[in-house]
């Protein structure tokens, strides 16, 4: 990946981290209603996990759609601009910190209903004699949780500012 180039980066981010994304959601949520159905006499608390990775799921696919369908597009096009002199393209949002600002505040949302699931579940860690699809369930929101955070990085910390730079500098 070529972080140099922000079209390069934003392939990156929609093959590797949506596609995590889309792929795993899924699957954690099908663990989880095993694991609920098994084990919520003895741990209330897996209810509340189940709900809050519903709504996580509910949320990032929004968040995800908004992203592939208006906002990096706008990007590439911006870089397109720079790198042929063209003038900066038109947006439906004013600046491309717009929907930026409501992309953060999305993902700070997310990381909120992770640490929500990381205290519900104990730190991932299962409980002494569960079952290998409470394992599997916990070692999968740990490792969606870990993929997340790069994800967010990535787009808060690198491309984000980039594209707001690059607009304030474009035509």
């Amino acid at each position: 990946m070529d972080v140099a180039l922000l079209k390069s980066l934003v392939e990156h981010i929609v093959s590797t981290h949506h596609g995590y994304v889309k792929r795993e959601l899924p699957r954690l949520a099908i663990l989880a209603e095993k694991v609920v159905a098994r084990h919520e006499p003895t741990t209330p608390q897996l209810s509340v996990i189940q709900s809050t990775l519903a709504q996580l799921d509910a949320e990032l696919i929004h968040h995800l759609g908004k992203e592939e369908l208006v906002l990096f597009p706008y990007i590439v096009k911006l870089e397109d601009a720079r790198n042929t002199g063209a003038n900066r393209p038109a947006s439906c949002f004013g600046t491309v910190a717009n929907p930026i600002a409501m992309m953060t505040q999305e993902h700070d949302a997310a990381g909120a209903m992770l640490t929500d699931l990381r205290r519900l579940s104990n730190g991932f860690v299962p409980p002494d004699g569960a079952c290998p699809t409470y394992h599997a369930f916990y070692d999968g929101l740990k490792e969606f949780e870990q993929d997340l955070q790069q994800h967010i990085h990535l787009e808060n910390n690198i491309l984000f500012p980039r594209a707001v730079a690059m607009e304030g500098a474009a035509v």
